[in-house]
């Protein structure tokens, strides 16, 4: 590792935020040192020697790879965040290293996936279920619960005191395992009994497999297997295994206006069943909200 990429992954900590946050800023500050210095052969050594040709070439690159703009507009937030805690205040505002500048501007911010139809959630877990029953149980618990890929592959952990939770008649089931940044969340029970069903179901097929749904020896390799497979199950592109949490979000919606809810009021419920806070309800509607275009 050199003296840059360390100096900016312990910037890349002291930043702050949840645990994925700065995971994703630090893999960003290695994947930025390794094209400077290995593929660029710039010799800098510290991030006060940094200059806006450097970024901008970097970003430059991203684009050429056909990186979607969004994702640059997160990378360069995050290479701010890094640049102000460093002090290069100046630098991190730059109008040089604008989006606009950068050519990073008019991204959408509407997200790229849309929820999965019940024929092709169907499809896809009829498919799973031929392939691999733990798979298939925790596209299950993905699509009843709202939970996200990783949850889903956690959540073995979580299967028998959901079991007890739902026998006593819960309206909401605690997610532990898993959640962005290790905060745990309560989901609402939108149908009991299919939800029941798939909690049952899960855990006959965890107790035989050491009370995990996907039968791999750590996280790292069971996620790959996750996403691996279930683009081999036609959750991909578009209706990727997120999709499968867009659909419940859309389902709790609808229910908490049956309810007599808001919009208002049912947007940020739905929002803080998703492991968001109240406050996101408007981002909720842009982003879980998208539906497929007819015709």
């Amino acid at each position: 590792m050199s003296r840059l990429e360390q100096e900016m992954r312990t910037l890349a900590q002291q930043a702050g935020g949840s645990h994925k946050t700065v995971h994703d800023r630090m893999a960003l500050a290695q994947r930025f040192c390794a094209r400077l210095i290995h593929e660029q052969n710039v010799q800098i050594r510290r991030v006060d020697q940094l200059k806006a040709r450097h970024i901008e070439g970097y970003i430059q690159n991203r684009l050429a790879q056909s990186i979607n703009k969004r994702s640059l507009q997160n990378e360069m937030s995050a290479l701010r965040q890094i640049l102000i805690r460093a002090g290069r205040d100046k630098l991190a505002h730059s109008a040089r290293l604008s989006n606009v500048a950068l050519g990073l501007a008019g991204a959408s911010r509407h997200g790229t996936h849309l929820a999965i139809t019940p024929e092709r959630y169907q499809n896809a877990l009829a498919a799973a279920q031929q392939k691999d029953a733990g798979l298939a149980a925790a596209m299950a618990l993905a699509r009843m619960m709202g939970l996200r890929s990783e949850e889903a592959v956690q959540c073995g952990q979580s299967l028998n005191t959901w079991q007890k939770a739902l026998a006593k008649g819960a309206a909401s089931l605690r997610i532990v395992f898993g959640t962005k940044g290790g905060r745990p969340r309560d989901t609402h029970v939108l149908d009991a009994g299919a939800v029941k069903k798939a909690v049952d179901n899960a855990l006959a097929v965890a107790e035989d497999r050491n009370g995990r749904l996907i039968d791999k020896p750590d996280l790292k390799s069971a996620m790959k297997y996750w996403h691996s497979q279930a683009g081999r199950m036609g959750l991909k592109g578009e209706y990727s295994p997120h999709s499968l949490r867009y659909a419940w979000a859309q389902d709790a919606l609808a229910c908490y206006l049956v309810q007599g809810y808001s919009e208002k009021e049912a947007l940020a419920q739905t929002a803080m069943d998703l492991g968001h806070g109240d406050g996101r309800g408007r981002w909720v509607a842009q982003i879980y909200g998208r539906k497929e275009e007819a015709g």
